[in-house]
């Protein structure tokens, strides 16, 4: 492989992981600015990952961050929560 087949692979695989990583690391808003200024580009409106990331992503703003468990239900006893045992 040529020397110069080598820098262009190693550019582009860095950039990837450039974008990548600010990607997750950017707010979910961020994110969904980010989509809408992809969107208005031309060819882009039709494209089909544009519309499942951004529904991804709209998903993950309902949940608050993706770390938490979104939509637990009200009135659900605690994890820790012994289901049989008396109270104290």
């Amino acid at each position: 492989m040529s020397l110069l087949l080598q820098q262009l692979l190693v550019v582009v695989l860095v950039i990837a992981s450039a974008l990548f990583a600010a990607w997750r690391l950017i707010s979910v808003s961020a994110r969904l600015r980010a989509l809408a200024f992809l969107g208005a580009m031309p060819g882009m409106r039709s494209a089909g990952w544009l519309a499942r990331l951004r529904a991804r992503t709209l998903a993950l703003q309902a949940s608050a961050c993706g770390g938490c468990a979104g939509g637990a239900t009200r009135g659900a006893a605690a994890r820790n929560q012994t289901p049989g045992a008396l109270r104290r």
